[in-house]
């Protein structure tokens, strides 16, 4: 069973909010480049890319732990999934838990396990126009306020 994300001391992170009609970085600090029919972000596995959406706004928060990725987490808009990503095989667990509308939020993670990158996605077909959000933790249980790493919010 895999250890929650406390096991690692303290975490950092980068991100970026992208409004995904122009591939404009709306905050954080991850480069953002328009490469026509999306958005793209580097990082060290398989990169991002968000399809163009209008009205949309796209989430990438990539975690850290002694300047080594741990975990990415990405919501695109265009289909409405949150990607959860773990980078490094070490038995620890980051948890993201997404919302949108009226739909109930639920905690989901990637654990470490044999390859180094594992991913699950998660389709929560929200409706054009909804706040998306999503919160980090380190605790499989969820919004406890000491286990909470980080709060954003995207568009559907």
């Amino acid at each position: 069973m895999a250890a929650p994300a406390h096991a690692y001391g303290t975490l950092t992170f980068k991100y970026a909010r992208v409004d995904t009609d122009n591939c404009a970085r709306l905050s954080g600090t991850l480069p953002v480049s328009n490469q026509g029919n999306g958005c793209f972000l580097d990082d060290p596995f398989d990169d991002t890319f968000f399809l163009k959406d209008a009205g949309g706004i796209a989430i990438k928060v990539e975690l850290y732990s002694g300047g080594l990725m741990v975990a990415k987490i990405e919501f695109h808009p265009l289909d409405e999934q949150l990607w959860v990503y773990d980078t490094r095989n070490d038995g620890d667990t980051v948890y993201a838990m997404g919302h949108t509308g009226d739909r109930t939020s639920r905690v989901i993670g990637s654990a470490g396990g044999d390859p180094v990158l594992e991913w699950d996605v998660y389709d929560d077909d929200g409706q054009e126009g909804d706040l998306y959000s999503v919160n980090l933790y380190d605790g499989k249980n969820g919004p406890l306020p000491v286990e909470q790493i980080y709060h954003i919010e995207g568009r559907c």
